[in-house]
Order: structure tokens, then C-alpha cells, then sequence
């Protein structure tokens, strides 16, 4: 309460200065919007992390390929828990005509958080959660080779080294469960990627199709750990309704199969673009599969509106029972950020879940999907 009380007279004094000097809302975000690169505060509120502050920011421009954009985006976060992290994600198109594409994404975490269980009833979950800090570092590429227009295809490595940190009084309650991922690990995987890109827009798009699936093997032989196989679907879907007005939908399910799979690298739902608005750490498992719909409409200038509705939940390969399926809906502004044809935008989102009461919100930047 006193974080939303908090956020709430931020937002109050925001709006006093803007009134007192005369500022221009639209004329400042045309400013703005003329570069191209952005870097943006990033403010949520959730139950598990309490005030979420950060910055996300972008650099876009032409590469080795002139006829597409590259980009570079980083996001830094800090909550009241002291948790943080750290992550760069570089999309490049590379050759003449942009036949070769490399996409990935850099991350260090130091997430001080809890170990709820495994599963999606709330009511067999651990009644006394298991307080541990998350140390690790990872990074996923892939490199892709363009079949034609729409179609490419190529490989996929993927990295991940965990150092769970536990109190000593704690040790033995967390090895007395008898889940994979308390003790260091270290996870290399190798794999394919296929992916189908028809969308008119990479940042905004207003139709068109994007579909991935990928397969990535995480083998004792390259080192790994564990012996893990991940296989990833997304679908989306944008149509034009009319003018401005757009209808999109998406489609993922992501499984994680193999005898031993430490808990963090398990499914889950929840955060800011999938399922938004539940604790991305409360359910767990090695498959996740979620359905979600946003309408995105014109407001006024560079402002935008949305409403979103998503449903899914995890799942277990043995037996794929759902006790209830989580939903979450809510609404949104979005205000572009950079002018011209790169249609990147700030998003803000109010959200409610049937997991807990009350709404949480996020304010970041990029669309949910």
C-alpha cells in the first residue's frame, strides 16, 4: 500500500511541474522521438518485488546491410529487495540484402529470492518459502541464415551459470526437497532455429505473421551439467482492423525435458509481457503454454492505447493437469519514443490476474509481443 501511495504522488508531483513551467507534453516527446536511440525509466510494482525501478534503453542504425535496421537494447533493474540485473540484447543484419541475421541476448543476475515449490496449485506449493540469492550469468544466440523473404534458419547456443547462495540454517530444509539446482551448475547448449517473418513492422507491427521454434540440447558432453533438451513454439499474429487499429495474438509453449532440470531453468509465467502481472517465480514446471490477445488502437498523436487479456499456465510432461488456469487483463498507453519509421514505443500497463488482489502496473519500454 505504501509503494502504490508512493507511486502515486510521484505521478502527482510529475503532473504539478509540467502545469507550473508550461511544459509541453506532445512538443517534448517529438523531441525525443527525433533520435535514434532512446533510454527511458522503467517504474513497476509487484508483490514479490515490491517498487521495481530501472532504465531500458536502445540504439538503432544500419549495419554491414543498409536495406534493414539493427539495434542494440539494454535493460538495468533495481527493486526494494535489492535484487538487479543487467541485460543487452544486439539484433544484426548482416550481408547484401540482409541475407544472415545474428539475435541474442547478454544477462548477470544477483536475485535475492525465494524457492516457492514446483507446480501450479498455489495450495501444494511450500508453505514456508526458502529464501536464497540467484547468482548467474547467460547469454543465447542464434544465427540465422535467410531462405527467402519471409524464411530463415540457422543455429542456436545458449549459456547458463548458476551459483545459488543459501544461509547455512536454511541448507538443510532446501537439499531435505530434493529438487536439482541448489548446488552450482553450469548449462551449454547446442540446437536449430527456424523462424517465419512476414510482419510489415520489426518494432510495430500492423500485420503479418511471426512464428519460431526452436531445439536446443544441453549435453554432458559440451560440459553441461545436466542432461536437458528445450523446445520453444511462439506464434503472433497481427491484423489490421482498420486505419490505426490493430488486433494481436499470440501463441507460446516452451517444454524442458530431461531426468534432472534444476528448478531455475524450469517454465514459468507472469512478468510484464506474458501473463503480465503474475510473480513471474510463483509457478514452476517443465512446461509453460499461454494464449494472449491485445487491441492496440490511436489516441491522440504519438499516444496509443491498449487492452490485453492472456491465459496459460505450467504444466507437468507426465501428466499435463491444470488445477486453474491463470488469467490476467488490463490496459495500457503507449507513446513513441523514436520519430520516423522505427516505431519504437514507452509502455505503460495496468494489470489484474485471478492469482492476487489488486492491480500491479509496469512502465517500460517495447511492446509485450
Amino acid at each position: 500500500m505504501m509503494g502504490k501511495r508512493y507511486t502515486l504522488a510521484v505521478a502527482i508531483f510529475g503532473l504539478t511541474l509540467y502545469s507550473a513551467y508550461g511544459l509541453n507534453v506532445d512538443s517534448l516527446l517529438n523531441r525525443f522521438a527525433r533520435l535514434n536511440f532512446y533510454v527511458i525509466p522503467t517504474l513497476s510494482y509487484q508483490t514479490e518485488t515490491g517498487n521495481q525501478f530501472g532504465l531500458n534503453g536502445g540504439y538503432y542504425f544500419r549495419f554491414i546491410d543498409s536495406t534493414k535496421i539493427s539495434n542494440f537494447t539494454f535493460s538495468q533493474t533495481f527493486t526494494q529487495k535489492q535484487q538487479y540485473s543487467v541485460s543487452l540484447s544486439p539484433h544484426l543484419y548482416l550481408g547484401g540484402g540482409g541475407k544472415w541475421t545474428v539475435f541474442g541476448n547478454i544477462s548477470v543476475q544477483n536475485f535475492p529470492t525465494s524457492f516457492l515449490g514446483i507446480g501450479n496449485n498455489r495450495r501444494k506449493l511450500l508453505p514456508t518459502p526458502i529464501a536464497y540469492t540467484s547468482r548467474n550469468y547467460s547469454f543465447y544466440f542464434q544465427f540465422q541464415r535467410f531462405i527467402d523473404k519471409h524464411l530463415s534458419m540457422g543455429l542456436h547456443i545458449a549459456l547458463r551459470s548458476e551459483k545459488p547462495l543459501l544461509d547455512d540454517s536454511l541448507k538443510f530444509k532446501a537439499m531435505g526437497i530434493h529438487v536439482a539446482g541448489w548446488k552450482p551448475y553450469f548449462l551449454l547448449g547446442v540446437g536449430g532455429v527456424i523462424t517465419y517473418d512476414s510482419r510489415n513492422d520489426l518494432f510495430y507491427p500492423t500485420k503479418g505473421i511471426l512464428g519460431s521454434a526452436s531445439l536446443v540440447h544441453y549435453d554432458p558432453i559440451w560440459r553441461s551439467t545436466y542432461n536437458i533438451v528445450q523446445i520453444n513454439l511462439d506464434f503472433r499474429q497481427y491484423i489490421a482492423l482498420y486505419k490505426q487499429h490493430v488486433f494481436a495474438w499470440q501463441f507460446v509453449t516452451d517444454w524442458r525435458l530431461g531426468n534432472a532440470i534444476p528448478f531455475q531453468m524450469l517454465t514459468t509465467i507472469g512478468g510484464n509481457q506474458l501473463l503480465r502481472g503474475i510473480p513471474s517465480d510463483l509457478f514452476r514446471d517443465n512446461v509453460m503454454a499461454a494464449l494472449q490477445g491485445e487491441y492496440r488502437f490511436p489516441i491522440y498523436k504519438m499516444l496509443r492505447g491498449a487492452v490485453f487479456a492472456s491465459s496459460g499456465d505450467v504444466l507437468n510432461s507426465n501428466d499435463l493437469m491444470i488445477n486453474r488456469l491463470k488469467t490476467s487483463y488490463g490496459a495500457g498507453i503507449r507513446f513513441k519514443i523514436i520519430r520516423g519509421k522505427i516505431n519504437v514505443s514507452g509502455r505503460w500497463d495496468i494489470t489484474h490476474t485471478n492469482v492476487d488482489k489488486g492491480v500491479q502496473f509496469f512502465l517500460t519500454a517495447m511492446e509485450a509481443f
